[in-house]
């Protein structure tokens, strides 16, 4: 079972991600800082993830939707 995935960006601000499959903690470093997105379901996890732009996706199935903080140092 997988407890946890990370992924790495071609992306003009989002460089990765870390979704884990217990907290549904999704963490994403950005150019300009880090995120932790709270309690995010696994359908919008997969959602952000797979899509052709990181960016657009955390738009529409993230922000405005889950919970955050934002974190000083690199996750």
């Amino acid at each position: 079972m997988v407890k946890t995935q990370t992924n790495i960006y071609k992306s003009s601000t989002v460089e990765s991600s870390t979704y884990l499959y217990d907290t549904k903690d999704l963490f994403v470093k950005f150019k300009f800082g880090n995120y932790r997105y709270i309690g995010v379901a696994e359908e919008d996890y997969v959602k952000f993830s797979t899509d052709k732009s990181q960016g657009i996706a955390l738009n529409k199935f993230i922000k405005g939707t889950y919970e955050y903080e934002k974190f000083e140092d690199d996750i």
